[in-house]
């Protein structure tokens, strides 16, 4: 069995230096300059590694042979868990294999976020299958790490919080120990501080940048997309809740223009707003909001932050319409199938306190918190939901391999 399994590790390895040895260039989106750049406004691991990796070969193809090579070792950490406590077979792990490989022949170029996330989401779950079956210091620590790392390469993951105070409370459920308690919440209490702390410090180092960026920068932050959503479900009349004549003026103008192009949800409202309100609005608002930010001293994301919690305030109900909307119209279906995995595990574990009940309420709710984090405050877009789909998608498949093996073996048995 230990051979078969390093052949199988040996082909994960074998297919991430095919693909470097196809190419090892790197690709550049609009974003990669926010990390070329060392963003004050992202959080620093990308940045820092690109850092590193330039200082060290002087280029950024050793960047794209970095985070290729990290998800192939990912992968390996992950299958290697997943034989020792589920006993998958040969065929199954290869084919797990295959199915996580399968979307970096997308990304392993991108100098974006996406790969390193990507690799960290799979140890992140491979990490918390060994804490919720084997707790010790050592898969503590090594939880703690990547939890900490992922929080530090993209802000999406500040959903991580509830979800991992959520499956701390499930570890102790499964037998309560003082030191287990005391462990825990020390790993928690870390992890918010450190996280925190690294945050402040560099955004201390780069104060400077900071006040360019935040004046100059709109393409970043919560309330980017939240700015968005609060103008297309507005209308004209919701100027005067603000009572500020900059911004009444602003807005104005903002919601003129919106009428002209007919992008409010008055007028658009089919599949997938954003497919011509995100444009629109963003070309509308952003030279206006920039000089409002001007005679305002203030910056754009604080004007965003403003208009968008006002304009929300007042329109509640279309706002949670159209994030119902949002998710109906994308992926419903990892919206609606973690939720009854959530309710049956939560069930399930509350009877019996099983250790594979607590890791498919984990994943359940991994799921639906970053899914809801992306609808609430970002734009749907596939490359946002891989750290958890994938690996959903995987569980279900050995769940399914479990319960028809215990069935073929009851059959034997009889």
């Amino acid at each position: 069995m230990d051979i078969k399994n390093k052949i199988i590790e040996l082909l994960i390895a074998a297919s991430a230096l095919i693909l470097l040895f196809y190419s090892s260039d790197p690709v550049f989106y609009d974003d990669s300059v926010r990390y070329l750049n060392q963003s004050v406004l992202d959080p620093p691991l990308y940045s820092s590694i690109i850092l590193i990796m330039q200082s060290l070969f002087n280029n950024l193809n050793s960047v794209v042979i970095f985070q290729t090579l990290f998800i192939a070792f990912a992968i390996i950490i992950f299958t290697r868990t997943l034989v020792f406590f589920f006993k998958i077979d040969i065929f199954s792990r290869a084919l797990i294999s295959l199915f996580l490989f399968l979307p970096i022949l997308k990304f392993y170029q991108n100098i974006l976020t996406e790969p390193l996330s990507y690799a960290l989401s799979i140890l992140f779950v491979s990490f918390v299958i060994r804490l919720v079956y084997k707790f010790n210091i050592q898969n503590l620590i090594w939880s703690s790490v990547i939890i900490l790392s992922l929080l530090l390469t993209r802000n999406q993951f500040i959903f991580l919080y509830p979800v991992i105070f959520l499956l701390y409370i499930g570890i102790l459920f499964l037998k309560i120990k003082k030191k287990k308690i005391n462990l825990l919440i020390a790993s928690f209490i870390s992890i918010l501080i450190m996280h925190n702390s690294i945050i402040f410090l560099n955004t201390y180092i780069k104060e400077d940048s900071l006040k360019t960026e935040s004046l100059t920068y709109v393409n970043i932050g919560p309330y980017y997309y939240t700015y968005v959503d609060a103008i297309y479900i507005s209308n004209v009349e919701d100027v005067e809740l603000f009572e500020n004549h900059n911004i009444r003026k602003t807005l104005n103008l903002i919601f003129k223009e919106m009428n002209n192009r007919e992008a409010l949800m008055e007028y658009y409202n089919s599949r997938g707003h954003f497919a011509l309100s995100l444009r629109e609005i963003n070309y509308a608002s952003e030279y206006l909001l920039k000089n409002l930010a001007l005679e305002e001293n203030t910056n754009v994301i604080s004007l965003k932050k403003e208009i968008s919690i006002t304009l929300i305030k007042a329109n509640f109900k279309k706002y949670i319409k159209l994030i119902f909307k949002k998710f109906y119209d994308s992926t419903w279906l990892f919206v609606f199938l973690p939720f009854l995995m959530m309710v049956a595990s939560l069930i399930n574990f509350i009877k019996y306190k099983s250790h594979i009940s607590l890791i498919m309420l984990f994943l359940s709710l991994f799921t639906i918190s970053n899914h809801s984090v992306i609808y609430l405050f970002g734009r749907v877009q596939p490359r946002y939901l891989i750290y958890t789909d994938f690996i959903l998608l995987i569980f279900i498949y050995i769940i399914f391999n479990i319960f028809l093996q215990n069935k073929g073996n009851k059959r034997k048995s009889l």
